[in-house]
């Protein structure tokens, strides 16, 4: 599929929505109020409450009164989160950019985003957002992070195991690797259950 955003833009009708949910999203844990969406994705106030009020109606975003401010902010128990936020990072940020420079990249069996980066569910400054398997070309892997780390105004840490490193670490039953199999992602390049393998 050569550009994913094409597809979200088709399957959205409202370039505004689109626009919101990948704010939303891509800051999962920020409550934004109508001016602030307003001035993130410089669109018309009257479009963005629209939207803010269709969304917080099928319970995407919830609203909540701070003063004389209305804030809304994301509902993980949305029944279609999980399949959102996969079309967000894929289509967006450093999934977008890793999926439209995959040739570039080198030989990738798989790319994905941890848990760490898409929920934005930091331990340690040492968790790991993105992880590759494969040849990789560092310098075009470096210029994409680098542009994704622009675009989000995140550092993003990744890491890079050839694939016979990573068979050899999921053999061994690594933290690292199985603590990457179990949690949850987002597959930017190959197969969830390859992966499992």
């Amino acid at each position: 599929m050569k550009d994913l955003k094409k597809v979200v833009e088709y399957l959205f009708i409202s370039k505004v929505r689109i626009k919101i949910i990948r704010l939303f999203f891509l800051h999962p844990d920020v409550p934004y109020h109508i001016r602030g969406v307003v001035r993130e994705i410089s669109e018309e106030i009257n479009a963005v409450r629209r939207e803010l009020l269709r969304l917080e109606q099928i319970k995407l975003l919830k609203s909540e009164r701070k003063g004389n401010r209305l804030y809304f902010i994301l509902q993980d128990s949305f029944p279609f989160y999980n399949e959102l936020l996969s079309m967000v990072y894929k289509t967006f940020g450093l999934g977008g950019e890793i999926i439209r420079c995959q040739k570039e990249l080198g030989d990738i069996q798989f790319a994905l985003l941890t848990k760490a980066y898409t929920k934005g569910i930091k331990m340690a400054m040492s968790d790991i957002d993105l992880v590759l398997v494969g040849r990789v070309n560092i310098q075009s892997l470096t210029a994409a992070v680098q542009r994704a780390e622009r675009q989000t105004g995140r550092e993003i840490n990744y890491t890079v195991l050839k694939e016979s490193e990573f068979v050899l670490r999921k053999k061994r039953r690594d933290s690292f690797v199985l603590s990457m199999l179990q949690g949850s992602k987002v597959m930017l390049i190959g197969n969830e259950d390859e992966l499992m393998m």
